[in-house]
C-alpha cells in the first residue's frame, strides 16, 4: 500500500530504497502497458503480478496488480579499510 517500502539489493552491495506511491489493479484486457513501462524521467520501480479473480477455466487470474514506487534513497556498502602489504 502507499507508503510501504521496497528494498532492492544490487550485485555491487548497494541497496536501493523505494517508497510505494500507489497500488492499482487492471483487467488484463485493459492493461496500460505504456503507463506501467514508461520512463518518467526519474528512478521508479513498478512491480507487476497477477491478481483479482482466478478463472478456473483458463487457469489464470483476470487482472494484474501494479505497485508503483519511486526511489527514495540509496545505501552504499561501507568501504573496507586499505590493505597494507
Amino acid at each position: 500500500q502507499a507508503g510501504d517500502q521496497v528494498e532492492v539489493d544490487l550485485a555491487d552491495g548497494v541497496v536501493a530504497h523505494f517508497v510505494v506511491s500507489r497500488v492499482e489493479m487492471y483487467p488484463k484486457a485493459h492493461f496500460p502497458s505504456a503507463q506501467v513501462y514508461a520512463a518518467p524521467g526519474h528512478s521508479t520501480l513498478q512491480l507487476v503480478t497477477c491478481g483479482g479473480t482466478f478463472d478456473t477455466s483458463t487457469g489464470s487470474y483476470l487482472s494484474n496488480v501494479v505497485v508503483y514506487s519511486s526511489l527514495a534513497s540509496i545505501t552504499t556498502p561501507p568501504t573496507p579499510p586499505p590493505r597494507h602489504a
